[in-house]
């Protein structure tokens, strides 16, 4: 397993969601989707969550490449909590800038320790 070098470039928490929309609903229909937020004939009728994602964007020396990592899952295995609060957050995103190590059997799947951003 070969080592790189790598600098954290960005770190960005967000929320997957979808949205179903109803468009092109006539002016004598419009009534109907009066409880629905919209107007002029699109109205949004539902949506989906998908989960957080926190990502973590990393310049490979290397290969002179970025790499993205989302490692929301495992941030919250390794604290033991079943949400990242703002406070954990913050904790995380202080790291942006750092050096990190990554490594790679074959120069493409890259892995890194993500307990260094809890510290």
């Amino acid at each position: 397993m070969a080592k790189y070098k790598g600098r954290i470039v960005n770190i960005e928490k967000y929320q997957n969601r979808a949205v179903y929309l109803k468009q092109g609903v006539k002016g004598s229909d419009q009534y109907k989707y009066d409880n629905y937020p919209g107007g002029n004939g699109t109205y949004v009728i539902g949506g989906e969550y998908y989960g957080a994602v926190l990502d973590v964007k990393i310049f490979v020396y290397d290969i002179e490449k970025c790499v993205t990592f989302d490692v929301y899952n495992d941030i919250l295995a390794i604290a033991g909590k079943k949400k990242i609060s703002a406070q954990l957050l913050s904790t995380i995103e202080s790291h942006e800038g750092d050096k990190v190590d990554l490594y790679s059997d074959d120069g493409h799947n890259f892995s890194f320790d993500a307990r260094i951003l809890l510290n």
